[in-house]
């Protein structure tokens, strides 16, 4: 089963206009689809993270689209950009584009990255001949590159998947004990005292844990320009 990483060049008519608008607003960056309902078909629920410094000015132009049926923004102070949950009815260029992901045996793999350069970052799971066949299914005035492929690996939807029991522990424990928070309230050695081990070992749980995470995490996830 091979996992591969596709990045679509749109033309003007496959662009949404939400994904032009992102290309063409200052403080707008990507825009990211995390999840979507499993039929995909006239009408859609989906799911974003927008990387954008503006929800309002992103709500007033999703009002003005006339394929957008109901939508709701949510933010956080805490963190650059916000969620969106949209619900609308399907452009005739957007099943063009998903119609080649259809019925060949293939999973397209979220996020689903949406540049501000226009272009799609996406990657999809299956058998070589369906992936190909997929990748043929495209319609042909959209520019394909494949970006990487690889023989799929399941542990990369879970990060954690690859962690060894005594680093997991290690990694529980020092989130539990605030040594990630933002001002940091905890020491290697209150880490090493719960897990009954030596401080170098406790850093070294966290290191090897930390690195095998973050490695997976990048790995795992198209680029995107966030």
């Amino acid at each position: 089963m091979r996992s591969v990483q596709l990045r679509l060049d749109l033309p003007s008519p496959y662009v949404h206009p939400m994904h032009a608008f992102v290309a063409e607003t200052s403080g707008f960056r990507a825009t990211r689809l995390r999840h979507w309902n499993p039929a995909v078909g006239q009408r859609n629920t989906l799911v974003f993270f927008v990387d954008g410094d503006d929800p309002d000015a992103y709500a007033a132009a999703l009002a003005e689209q006339e394929s957008i049926l109901e939508y709701e923004v949510a933010t956080e102070e805490s963190r650059r950009g916000f969620h969106l949950v949209v619900t609308e009815d399907q452009r005739s260029a957007d099943a063009r584009l998903t119609a080649a992901f259809l019925n060949t045996g293939v999973v397209v793999v979220p996020p689903i990255v949406y540049r501000d350069d226009r272009c799609i970052d996406l990657s999809i799971v299956g058998a070589p001949d369906e992936v190909e066949t997929a990748i043929d299914g495209l319609p042909s005035d959209v520019g394909v590159t494949v970006r990487r492929i690889r023989s799929y690996d399941g542990r990369f939807t879970d990060p954690t998947a690859a962690l060894t029991p005594r680093q997991r522990e290690a990694l529980r424990v020092a989130v539990r004990c605030g040594y990630y928070n933002e001002t940091r309230e905890t020491t290697v050695d209150t880490i090493a005292a719960e897990l009954g081990c030596s401080a170098g070992t406790a850093a070294e749980h966290l290191r090897k844990a930390e690195a095998t995470v973050l490695r997976r995490v990048v790995d795992a996830t198209p680029d995107g320009r966030a």
